[in-house]
């Protein structure tokens, strides 16, 4: 935690943090969150304002700018959320779920890559995908997007060394490789979306054609 330095004796006393105060503003900042997403996911990026979200979030909008000082900065953190489920900054890889992943059966390690994958994508794909269309367009909303795309490949690179370790990839992949199919495939919000959406298909199946996918390209033989 940072230090705060004492405040002048002229100076109004400061707020003080109390559990009770903590619980009303967490619980503030996930209704507008989750209002912002129902926004944006209805009524598009460009169109959804911040007063249409407070409104929505039963909240004033001096409450939404101290809370998230720009739209862009919302959006960003909308899909934090739908990704990790909070906003406590801890990469997916580092996670329990991921963790369990990496010491699991060597054999399963794609189906159940698949499967978290496919969970994380029925989460965020929308959001996601909005986000990707109006970074075109926002400076702002570009630079968290290159970020987080940074933020993936690196988390992948780190799952594709935990694989070449355990002996899950083929003698003649490479981490880099491993990674970059990874990244390609498996995080590609419109390959989902297309499937489950104009296609038809069931998350179970998008799940077994990742699976299947990886494992042929990448596992050994």
């Amino acid at each position: 935690m940072d230090q705060v330095e004492a405040a002048p004796a002229s100076e109004p006393t400061r707020r003080y943090s109390t559990p009770k105060r903590d619980a009303r503003a967490a619980a503030t900042r996930a209704r507008i969150l989750a209002a912002a997403e129902r926004l944006f996911l209805r009524d598009g990026y460009p169109r959804t304002t911040m007063k249409s979200i407070a409104k929505e979030a039963r909240v004033s909008e001096k409450t939404m700018y101290l809370a998230f000082a720009t739209k862009a900065t919302l959006l960003r953190h909308v899909i934090q959320v739908a990704a990790q489920g909070d906003e406590a900054g801890i990469p997916l890889a580092q996670r329990p779920e991921w963790r369990a992943l990496i010491a699991g059966p060597v054999e399963e390690v794609f189906t159940r890559f698949a499967q978290l994958n496919t969970a994380l994508m029925t989460r965020t794909a929308a959001i996601i995908a909005l986000g990707e269309a109006a970074a075109e367009t926002d400076p702002e909303l570009a630079e968290h997007r290159d970020r987080a795309h940074a933020e993936t490949r690196a988390n992948l690179a780190a799952l594709a060394a935990e694989l070449q370790r355990r002996g899950a990839l083929s003698r003649d992949v490479s981490e880099q490789h491993a990674a970059d199919v990874i990244y390609a495939i498996a995080t590609d919000e419109g390959i989902f979306l297309r499937l489950t959406g104009e296609c038809g298909w069931s998350p179970a199946r998008y799940a077994d054609l990742i699976a299947h996918t990886l494992t042929a390209a990448l596992a050994p033989t």
